[in-house]
């Protein structure tokens, strides 16, 4: 489980950073939104890469974070 919210939180913080997002700063709030979003992004990633029969633990990292990418534009075309 930590494992899964460390990767989530370097996911998160790669697609915010690509997406030039801060979600919210740097507070606790934005922190958790942060691991979310990276989490979130990994199983989209992890959909895309299944999908195309990925077999490669570098490329199935980017596709991880192009899902946390996907999910940030989806974020922000709804708020």
């Amino acid at each position: 489980m930590l494992v899964t919210i460390l990767m989530g939180l370097i996911v998160g913080l790669l697609g915010g950073f690509f997406m030039k997002t801060s979600f919210g700063g740097s507070t606790l709030v934005g922190f958790i939104v942060c691991v979310l979003v990276g989490i979130v992004g990994s199983f989209i990633g992890g959909f895309i890469g299944s999908a195309l029969k990925v077999k490669n633990t570098v490329l199935q990292f980017v596709l991880d974070v192009v899902g946390a990418c996907i999910l940030i534009a989806i974020l922000n075309a709804i708020f």
